[in-house]
C-alpha cells in the first residue's frame, strides 16, 4: 500500500486490488475544512475510488517515453503497471502530493533534507544521462519521477549553489540538461531559454529561467509550484490538462484522442476561478507557440495550479521550444488550429474556427496576434543578446518570428 503525503498530513492510500487501482481519502484529511481533492475528477469523498479515473491521475505523474522505459527496466518493473513505478519513483512528483510507501509514512510528514550537489558530481551526472543510465543508480535515496520526456533533476538552488533534495524534501528549481543525442537536438538548452524568457518579456506568465554554463549550458528553472513558508518549501498542487480531460498520458497528442484547443478552453471553463483571464491566456501562449514554431504544444504542457484560496487558475507555461530549429522533427503542431496541423496551411477559416472555440472574434484575435508579433519582433535580439543565443540558432528564430508574423498579417480577418 502507498501513501499519498501533503505538508499537512496523510491525503489518502493508493492499493492495487487485482488489476485495478484503488485510492481512498483518509478520515483525518477529509475532516480538515481546506482539505484538496487530489483532482476534480477525485473529488472529496469517504468512500474508495476505484477504475479509470485513479489511473488517469496517477500515470500522469510518472515520466513518458524511453525516461520511463530505463528507469522501469533498472528496477525489472513490469510494463504498465503504475502502483509499482509509483512505488519505485513517486516521491519527487509535480504538485502538492508525494507518494511513499504506507510505512514510510508512518503517519509522520517528513521533512526532509538537503545535501550539496558538488561539481564533480553533476558531471558524473551528467554523463550518465548522456548515456541513458538513471541517476537513481547513484542517487538511491532520491526518487525522481518528474513527469516528461526529458530527462531533469529536481534540486534546491540557493545562494548561488545546487543542493540534492533527499528523504522527502521538496525541490525549488529544475535543471534540465540538453535534449539527447545532443548531436541531434544541438542548442536545446539555450532554445528553451530563449522561448522562455522572450514569453516571459511578452507579459505570458513562464517561470523564472537561469542558464548556466558550468560544467555545460543547462537550464535552471524555478518551480512555480514550489513556495517557501516559514522556512520550508511547501508543494502546490498542480493538474496537467490530460489529468483534468481524463486520459492517459500515451493520449496527449491531440492526433491521439488527447485534448485539442476546443476541450482545453471547456476545461478552463468548467474548472478555472477566472476563466475569462485564463482563456485569453492559452490564446496568448497558442499564439508565441506558433510564432516561435514550438510544434510540441501538447496538453501536458499545460496545467491548473491551485492558489492559495483552494480554486484552480491555469498555471504558468512551461516547455517552450522552437522544435522547427531541428529538421528531424516534423512541424504538424500538437493541437489543431481551427482544424489544420500544418502552420503553413492556417488559412483566415481555419482561425475563425480558433476564434468561436476561443469565445473571440477574428478583430479581437487579430489585434492580439499582431501585437505578440511586433513586440516578439523588437524584444527578440535584447532577449538573445542576454542569453548569448548562438548564430545559427538565432537565425532561424528571428526567419521563423517573422515568417509567421507574415502569416498572421496577411491570412487574419482575410477570406481565404
Amino acid at each position: 500500500m502507498l501513501a499519498v503525503v501533503h505538508a499537512r498530513g496523510i491525503v489518502g492510500t493508493l492499493r492495487q486490488v487485482g488489476d485495478a487501482l484503488e485510492f481512498q481519502y483518509a478520515p483525518a484529511w477529509l475532516a480538515q475544512p481546506d482539505a484538496l481533492p487530489l483532482s476534480p475528477r477525485l473529488a472529496l469523498q469517504a468512500d474508495a475510488w476505484r477504475g479509470d479515473e485513479v489511473v488517469f491521475f496517477f500515470s500522469n505523474l510518472l515520466p513518458e517515453g524511453p525516461v520511463l522505459d530505463t528507469l522501469r527496466q533498472l528496477r525489472r518493473l513490469p510494463r504498465g503497471n503504475v502502483f509499482r513505478m509509483l512505488e519505485a519513483f513517486g516521491r519527487e512528483c509535480a504538485g502538492a502530493f508525494a507518494i511513499v510507501p504506507e510505512e514510510e509514512a508512518n503517519g509522520v510528514v517528513p521533512q526532509g533534507r538537503y545535501r550539496e550537489y558538488p561539481r564533480e558530481e553533476l558531471v558524473a551526472d551528467l554523463t550518465r544521462l548522456r548515456e541513458n543510465i538513471p541517476l537513481l543508480g547513484s542517487h538511491a535515496d532520491l526518487r525522481l519521477s518528474l513527469a516528461g520526456a526529458q530527462n531533469k533533476i529536481p534540486v534546491r538552488y540557493a545562494e548561488g549553489r545546487l543542493w540534492l533534495p533527499e528523504a522527502g524534501a521538496a525541490s525549488t528549481h529544475i535543471l534540465k540538461p540538453s535534449l539527447q543525442p545532443a548531436s541531434v537536438y544541438h542548442d536545446s538548452v539555450l532554445n528553451e531559454a530563449f522561448c522562455l524568457r522572450l514569453a516571459g518579456e511578452l507579459g505570458l506568465p513562464a517561470p523564472a529561467i537561469t542558464v548556466l554554463r558550468d560544467p555545460e549550458p543547462l537550464l535552471l528553472m524555478e518551480r512555480y509550484d514550489r513556495v517557501q513558508a516559514e522556512g520550508q518549501v511547501v508543494r502546490l498542487h498542480q493538474l496537467d490538462l490530460c489529468q483534468l480531460a481524463g486520459v492517459l498520458p500515451v493520449s496527449k497528442y491531440q492526433s491521439d484522442g488527447g485534448p485539442g484547443f476546443r476541450q482545453c478552453f471547456a476545461l478552463i471553463d468548467a474548472w478555472s476561478a477566472a476563466p475569462a483571464v485564463d482563456r485569453l491566456r492559452l490564446v496568448d501562449v497558442m499564439l508565441v507557440n506558433y510564432l516561435l514554431g514550438n510544434a510540441d504544444a501538447h496538453a501536458k504542457n499545460f496545467s491548473m495550479l491551485y492558489g492559495p484560496d483552494a480554486r484552480l487558475r491555469l498555471a504558468p507555461f512551461y516547455d517552450l521550444l522552437a522544435t522547427g530549429y531541428w529538421p528531424r522533427l516534423g512541424d504538424r503542431m500538437a493541437m489543431a488550429i481551427g482544424g489544420e496541423r500544418r502552420p503553413d496551411r492556417v488559412m483566415a477559416r481555419h482561425w475563425q474556427r480558433f476564434c468561436e472555440e476561443a469565445g473571440l472574434n477574428v478583430t479581437q484575435l487579430r489585434r492580439r496576434a499582431l501585437d505578440l508579433a511586433e513586440r516578439a519582433l523588437a524584444l527578440h535580439a535584447q532577449t538573445a543578446r542576454v542569453l548569448e543565443v548562438p548564430p545559427a540558432l538565432l537565425e532561424h528564430l528571428v526567419g521563423t518570428l517573422r515568417q509567421r508574423s507574415d502569416f498572421l498579417q496577411k491570412r487574419l480577418g482575410v477570406a481565404g
